[in-house]
Order: structure tokens, then C-alpha cells, then sequence
């Protein structure tokens, strides 16, 4: 399916990032091949749920709270509500710059958006004479997200300007604490006035460090970088084909979704039907699904007598990898005799391993699978 996918999500963002939109179309992987599984329904549950708990939680690896989460999902579908078309690619482009987690994706690391502007009052918070400005400034990084964090710690870090109350000669006489209940309240105590608390906000900024540490390792790992199921075969084969059709992480509906466990999709790509069956984790038996999903294989293969199937296996990479390249083989196995089952020749059917093995960053359930493919 020919697809503007940059053209689309420039339709939202102006200056996207090419780099950013090829790699979330290789993470996306077979989904887009497939009208249905390319967009996203916003006004259906399961999916909105597939998108946090694959995308945002998997991919993004995101901690915070489901109605966070949901919120940031309800506020790209509020974005694009005049558009008719809300294309994946986009949702995922604008979900990943709302949490300012483009770099996973090859893009600038730093927060956009909300979460930016949420950034920008942590760092002007940072830069006041209140200790508790400073703390409150701690608080709006982590309410922003691990990516706005990434991105507010630089500022966070930054020296802050001389306190105003520098220009005068003597301190305040501090309020009776039945007249102030709100700091008497707070066990923050200035470490200019001799408290044993002031250590706190050096903490802060420690840990806002170790975040800032933790995130640019992640970036450089393979599963943030690496390009995801290019023809490869691990148990993780496509980021997004987890969630929509074959091999990733995202779909439009409950039959174009990755199964938990065993199960089979159906697609057709250039005219020609193609199978996918998964299997239950360690399991090579076959779904009694793939019976009637092979009807339409058979009719291809009847009304083309010299068309051959190449049925290959892969498997989850966790493991001992000499029981996993055997499980692969017989999932191959028993997908070709269900097939010959369903009253296609075995003639027609070739067991043909893959040329590659897949990046492991990808959902587990989405590799446990034999794909059927029409040469």
C-alpha cells in the first residue's frame, strides 16, 4: 500500500524528522501493508489499550500511570479528529514527540509539546531563590515523563542565578510557624540557614543525573537503535507488527492483533495471500484456526497450479538456541500439513528457512510464528 507517510505526519509537525518517520516505518513493519491495521480507531478501546501497553509501555518504556498514558493517547486523537485517515506512523510520531522520546527513533533526544512546556516551568523553576521552587521544579520533571526529564536535567544542572535577596543587608525574621502552616508543614529547610535538610535538592538534581545517564545508555542499545524485521527471524520480528497484523506491535482491530498465544492472521500483499500462524511460547501445535483461514491459499494455488508456498518457521530467541532452531522447524512442520490437510498439494509446499535471524527488540509473541508466503 503506497503510503506519504512523511507527508502525513508533516500535516501535524512541520519540520518532522525524516529519519525519525523511516525508522517508526520499519518498526510498524508488515502493519502497514494492510489498509485496516495502518490506522488507528481512537474510538475503540482495545486498540487505544494496544497502543499503551505495546508502544508506550513497550517501545517508549514508559512508567507512569495508565490515565496518564491514556490522557497523552485522547490528546493526539483530539489533534487529528478533522482527519478521516489517522494513520499509525503519525499517532506513534506524535505519541513519541508528546513524550519527548523521538532519539529512540533516531531524533533529537528532548521533550516537545506538553511535555516541553512542562520542561520549560521545571527549568525556570530551577532558577529561583526558593529552595522550594527548586524542589517543585523536581516534581514538574517527573510529572512530564522519563523524556522530559531527560531533557530538563541539563537545565536542571545548570548553576542558578544569585538570589535576589542577596541585595539586602539582613534576612526577613522568619513568620511564627502558626502564621506560615504550609512550610511549617514541609520539612524542607534552606541549607543557607544552617538546616540539616539542604542536602535535599542536591539529591534531586543526583538523581534527575542518573535519569539523564540511564536514558542515553538506553539510546545507544540495540533495541532502541537497531532497525527492526527487515526479513530477519528472532523471536521479536517487528516492533509494531506486534499489535497489528503480522509481526509487530499495534492493529486496528481485535482480528488484525497479535495473538498471546496460538493463533493465525491472514493478509494479502501484492495480490497474494499470506499466512501468518503463532504459537503458544515452547509449543509447536497448530491452531485449528488456520483451517479456515487457508481457504483462500487454496483458492489462489487452484486457479495457479505452478505456484509454490514457502513456509518458514521462527521462534522466540529466550532460550537454548538448538531447542529453538528445532521448535522452528517443526512449527514449519506441522503448518505444512495442515495445509496439505485443508486440500492443498504437497507439491505446493515448500519448507524454506530463513535467510536471517531477527532483532530481539521486539515482543516475544509477535516471533513465535511460521509465515506462509506465496514465490
Amino acid at each position: 500500500m503506497a503510503e506519504d507517510w512523511l507527508a502525513d505526519v508533516r500535516k501535524y509537525v512541520a519540520d518532522a524528522d525524516e529519519t525519525v518517520v523511516k525508522a517508526i516505518v520499519r518498526y510498524c513493519g508488515i502493519a502497514l501493508q494492510n489498509r485496516d491495521s495502518s490506522l488507528v480507531a481512537f474510538s475503540d478501546k482495545k486498540e487505544t489499550d494496544r497502543v499503551r501497553e505495546n508502544f508506550l509501555k513497550k517501545k517508549l518504556a514508559l512508567t507512569q500511570g495508565d490515565d496518564v498514558l491514556d490522557a497523552a493517547i485522547a490528546s493526539v486523537g483530539e489533534r487529528m479528529k478533522e482527519d478521516r485517515t489517522k494513520n499509525r506512523v503519525t499517532v506513534y510520531y506524535l505519541l513519541a514527540e508528546h513524550f519527548g522520546l523521538l532519539n529512540i527513533f533516531g531524533g533529537v533526544a528532548g521533550a516537545v509539546g506538553a511535555a516541553g512546556a512542562a520542561v520549560a516551568a521545571a527549568a525556570n523553576a530551577v532558577g529561583s531563590d526558593d529552595d522550594k521552587d527548586e524542589t517543585a521544579s523536581a516534581a514538574a520533571l517527573a510529572a512530564a515523563g522519563p523524556g522530559a526529564a531527560t531533557a530538563g536535567s541539563a537545565a536542571a544542572a545548570a548553576p542558578a542565578p544569585e538570589p535576589v535577596a542577596v541585595a539586602a543587608p539582613v534576612a526577613p525574621e522568619p513568620a511564627p510557624a502558626a502564621a506560615t502552616p504550609a512550610y511549617a508543614a514541609s520539612s524542607h529547610v534552606d541549607a543557607d540557614s544552617g538546616g540539616g535538610l539542604g542536602w535535599l535538592k542536591w539529591l534531586l538534581l543526583a538523581a534527575l543525573l542518573a535519569l539523564l545517564i540511564f536514558f542515553l545508555m538506553r539510546s545507544c542499545s540495540p533495541e532502541a537503535t537497531a532497525p527492526v524485521d527487515e526479513g530477519s527471524t528472532t523471536e521479536a520480528t517487528a516492533g509494531e507488527t506486534a499489535d497489528a497484523a503480522a509481526g509487530g506491535d499495534a492493529a486496528t482491530d481485535a482480528a488484525a492483533a497479535i495473538p498471546e498465544g496460538a493463533g493465525v492472521i491472514a493478509a494479502d500483499v501484492d495480490g497474494k495471500p499470506k499466512l501468518t500462524v503463532y504459537f503458544d511460547s515452547g509449543k509447536s501445535a497448530v491452531t485449528n484456526d488456520l483451517a479456515a483461514a487457508a481457504a483462500n491459499v487454496k483458492a489462489y494455488v487452484d486457479k495457479n497450479p505452478t505456484a509454490k508456498l514457502a513456509v518458514s518457521g521462527y521462534n522466540d530467541p529466550t532460550g537454548n538456541a538448538a531447542i529453538n532452531a528445532r521448535l522452528s522447524k517443526e512449527r514449519a512442520q506441522g503448518v505444512a500439513k495442515a495445509l496439505e490437510a485443508a486440500g492443498i498439494p504437497a507439491t505446493a509446499i515448500e519448507l524454506v528457512k530463513p535467510e536471517a535471524t531477527t532483532d530481539a527488540a521486539v515482543d516475544k509473541a509477535a516471533a513465535r510464528r511460521v509465515e506462509v508466503t506465496v514465490q
